[in-house]
């Protein structure tokens, strides 16, 4: 079973991954927690690209390097621990590559390696589609806010206007997309928690 968190920075959605990693495997079962960006000579690049004040990388490079990242990932840690039975608890995959990268394909030629749906669908050639992903929305203004408490500095990512259209993305991928299960995060973390949970018994019967 692969369960994935997706949203923007702000959302919580690293702690919820581990808060349900954890009671995944209170329960018994085997789970592996893990992330993209993953550990990869890929990873590592686009880690640093990202953390970057100004961005200075095209949105085609920083599609190679996720691309090559989530192959090697998927290869030696995601299938590996889905053929074994285990379950994976991930923090973000395609669809946030597809929502930052990305754009609607209102904008974007059928044929613009850009456009949303053909981010996705060259994803599927190397990587398996989620079970259940859980997406956390927040307004970007609440989720910089919360951001700027957090630490000093923000990337290239993290300002208002990339937000504003990396949240439209999002949201026009869960409408097309049955497996996605939008949950708002602009509440206490423990009432996120106790919707996740209700999703999780939903959709696949845990924790």
């Amino acid at each position: 079973m692969l369960i994935v968190f997706e949203g923007i920075d702000g959302t919580g959605k690293t702690t919820l991954a581990k808060r349900l990693a954890e009671s995944l495997r209170a329960t018994g079962l085997d789970v592996v927690e893990t992330r993209e960006p993953w550990t990869s000579r890929h990873g590592k690049e686009l880690a640093r690209l990202l953390a970057q004040k100004e961005r200075t990388s095209t949105r085609e490079q920083e599609l190679q390097l996720f691309h090559a990242d989530r192959a090697e990932h998927v290869a030696q840690v995601v299938r590996p621990a889905l053929a074994r039975g285990a379950w994976v608890v991930q923090d973000r995959t395609f669809w946030s590559t597809a929502a930052y990268q990305g754009r609607p394909r209102a904008d974007a030629t059928d044929e613009s390696p850009l456009a949303l749906e053909a981010i996705v669908a060259r994803s599927l050639e190397i990587a398996p589609k989620p079970d259940l992903t859980l997406l956390l929305l927040l307004a970007p203004e609440q989720a910089l806010a919360r951001i700027a408490k957090g630490r000093a500095a923000t990337t290239s990512f993290e300002k208002l206007v990339t937000l504003l259209a990396v949240d439209c993305n999002y949201r026009h991928l869960a409408r097309g997309e049955r497996s996605i299960v939008s949950i708002e995060a602009d509440r206490p973390i423990d009432e996120v928690w106790q919707e996740v949970e209700r999703t999780c018994r939903e959709r696949v019967g845990k924790p």
